[in-house]
C-alpha cells in the first residue's frame, strides 16, 4: 500500500504521539465491518470499509509497522465455526453450520511488539457483532491480548506475503472442506451485511 494511504488512515484514526495510538489504531481497522469476500489489498479495505480477517490483519499489521511498531500476521489453522456464537437472529442454514460439522479454516492475527514481549491482536469483529455474542474486543485498551476469533489447532511462522500463502494453504483442504467452507463464509458474511 502506498505510504500516503496509510498515512491518511493515521491521520484520521490516531492522534499523533498519544498514549493510545496503539489501541486507537487497533480499533480504526476492528472497527471496520467483517466481510469475507475473498479482498485482501489494505487500499480497497480502506475504501470499501469492508474486510475479511485477512484483509483487516494485512492493514493492521501495516498500519502498525508505519507506526513504528515491530508486528506480523500469524496464520492458524483452526475450525472457524467453533469460534462463532450460535444465535437465533441468524438464517437457519448459517446457525446449523454454525452448529454442526467443523469448517476448517487458515484464520490470521496480528503479533505485535509491546515492550518485551508480543501481544495477539485479533481485529476481526466489528461493533454490530456485539448483540449477537461475537468476542469483539471493544474494550481493548492497549494491553494484553484480545479474544482470538478462534481456537488455534495450529499455528504457522509469520510470512510478509499473507495473500499467497492463504491461497497455497487452502489448497490442503480436500474439495468438500473447500466447498463448505466457501458455503459458510458466503452466507455468513450475507447474514452480517443485514445488521
Amino acid at each position: 500500500m502506498p505510504k500516503v494511504s496509510y498515512t491518511s488512515f493515521l491521520s484520521q484514526h490516531v492522534e499523533a504521539g498519544s498514549s493510545a495510538a496503539l489501541s486507537d489504531a487497533y480499533h480504526a481497522v476492528r472497527r471496520i465491518p467483517y466481510g469475507s469476500t475473498g479482498e485482501r489489498d489494505p487500499v480497497k479495505i480502506i475504501a470499501n470499509n469492508l474486510g475479511s480477517c485477512s484483509g483487516k490483519h494485512i492493514l493492521l499489521r501495516d498500519v502498525l509497522r508505519e507506526m513504528g511498531r515491530q508486528a506480523e500476521i500469524i496464520t492458524m489453522f483452526t475450525h472457524f465455526n467453533r469460534g462463532i456464537p450460535s444465535h437465533p437472529a441468524m438464517p437457519p442454514d448459517l446457525r446449523a453450520m454454525v452448529e454442526g460439522e467443523d469448517v476448517c479454516d487458515f484464520h490470521h492475527y496480528v503479533r505485535v511488539r509491546t515492550g518485551r514481549r508480543w501481544t495477539k491482536l485479533d481485529a476481526t469483529w466489528h461493533d454490530a457483532l456485539i448483540r449477537y455474542g461475537f468476542s469483539v474486543n471493544c474494550d481493548w485498551r492497549g494491553h494484553g491480548n484480545t479474544t482470538l476469533a478462534a481456537t488455534p489447532i495450529r499455528e504457522y511462522p509469520p510470512v510478509e506475503d499473507l495473500a499467497a500463502w492463504k491461497v497455497q494453504l487452502l489448497t490442503k483442504l480436500n474439495p468438500e472442506q473447500r466447498e463448505l467452507r466457501a458455503r459458510f463464509f458466503r452466507r455468513l458474511t450475507e447474514w452480517m451485511m443485514t445488521l
